[in-house]
């Protein structure tokens, strides 16, 4: 059975590598009369691929650090590994399963590492991690010199919804750079905009490598209050709010379905129960988690911004953090992560400021964003393993409202 990464690998590189390359995966050799343009390590193995390295001591071993950085234990420890392995050209020797482009003699070609180099004036590698299936899955590349520094990463825009996220976190970033934030580090944008039909974003490279600090609860709420004070407007009745105009327009204007019209009496029973609750808006960086963020010499590095938008409940950052994170920790039952993140939300939105009554319609009003979204984009039609919210968002909230 081929492994849904390396066939969405075959889908994606005439994308970024066009004809005439030729791509060849696993041990194959490069066709008569062509030779090899560029020369990958498909790591761990062609069973299990995960990532792409550039053949190299120092660019592989780079890859494969910066890859583990963020992770769990496990994943860095691996990530240590095959870092050491490729560092030591061991990883050349031992791992050899590859990935090839090859070029006929005599003919040119412009991929994406000439065209990123002509626009950035340098030489460029590329790595790219082979993510699991979702709508918004893209190729995601890292930039590496040949020395193996890691310079920037693109995200590359591959469908009408990922091209749509890639352009919207341009101007993210844009409004956070000029929302001069003291706590939160975010990337700068090198580049963006068209190439061969694709939408590129190129993205500063977050100095992660640098010695880290631990990620203390009183960093990320200050670091989280920080975002939600981007066009910060003072509480009034959530129901009259244009955030709840704007979210019951939304869920109006999705195919129609059971889950939808689950969604749109959720809504309603939010609204009912909101009554006259007073809510602070603000921004939200939209997928806050601790995969997404580090901490060093006290400011907190966050990114991926595709998400981002202002005028949302404050807290929305912090419920998300919390529900994200107790997924990662007990995957095996999302509802049940789905009703101890409505349970818990007064005490993790304290913090914030938020009364019992107004934690609890946040959290509520959250879920049925995070519904919204996933509905929008057809997360369950594209294989996501949480895409299905009929059977954990809707049920969470359909529990909490019976309770009132």
């Amino acid at each position: 059975m081929t492994d849904d990464r390396l066939e969405y690998l075959t889908e994606i590189s005439p994308l970024l590598w066009p004809p005439p390359l030729t791509l060849s995966i696993g041990r194959v050799a490069p066709a008569i009369g062509a030779a090899v343009h560029r020369e990958f390590l498909l790591l761990p193995h062609v069973r299990r691929p995960r990532l792409l390295v550039p053949v190299g001591r120092r660019p592989s071993a780079a890859a494969v650090r910066r890859y583990g950085e963020g992770s769990g234990r496990l994943a860095r420890w691996s990530a240590a590994g095959l870092s050491v392995a490729g560092r030591t050209g061991l990883a050349q020797v031992l791992l050899r399963d590859r990935v090839r482009l090859s070029l006929p003699a005599g003919q040119d070609v412009t991929g994406i590492e000439e065209h990123l180099g002509e626009v950035l004036g340098r030489e460029v590698l590329v790595s790219l991690h082979l993510s699991p299936p979702r709508a918004n899955r893209k190729p995601v590349l890292q930039l590496l010199s040949p020395r193996g520094e890691t310079f920037a990463f693109v995200k590359v825009g591959v469908s009408p919804l990922t091209s749509r996220l890639v352009q919207a976190e341009r101007t993210s970033l844009e409004a956070v750079r000029a929302a001069g934030l003291q706590t939160v580090r975010a990337p700068t944008v090198l580049h963006s905009g068209p190439w061969r039909g694709l939408e590129l974003l190129v993205q500063s490279a977050l100095p992660v490598w640098q010695r880290r600090r631990a990620l203390t609860p009183e960093l990320v709420q200050q670091a989280q209050r920080e975002v939600a004070g981007i066009g910060g407007t003072p509480a009034d009745e959530l129901v009259a709010s244009a955030y709840w105009s704007r979210l019951t327009d939304r869920v109006a204007a999705l195919p129609p379905s059971p889950a939808t019209d689950q969604l749109a009496t959720a809504l309603s029973g939010i609204g009912a129960a909101a009554g006259g609750v007073r809510l602070a808006r603000g921004a939200w960086h939209g997928d806050w988690t601790a995969w997404n963020t580090a901490a060093a010499d006290g400011t907190l590095m966050v990114w991926d911004w595709e998400r981002f938008e202002t005028g949302v409940p404050v807290g929305f950052d912090a419920v998300h953090l919390a529900l994200q994170t107790d997924l990662v920790n007990r995957s095996d039952d999302p509802l049940a992560s789905a009703e101890r993140c409505l349970a818990t939300a007064p005490t993790v939105l304290a913090p914030f400021g938020l009364s019992a009554q107004q934690a609890r319609v946040t959290a509520m009003t959250y879920l049925a964003e995070l519904a919204t979204r996933y509905l929008g984009d057809r997360q369950s039609e594209a294989g996501a393993r949480l895409g299905d919210v009929g059977a954990w968002l809707l049920p969470a909230l359909r529990h909490r409202l019976q309770q009132k």
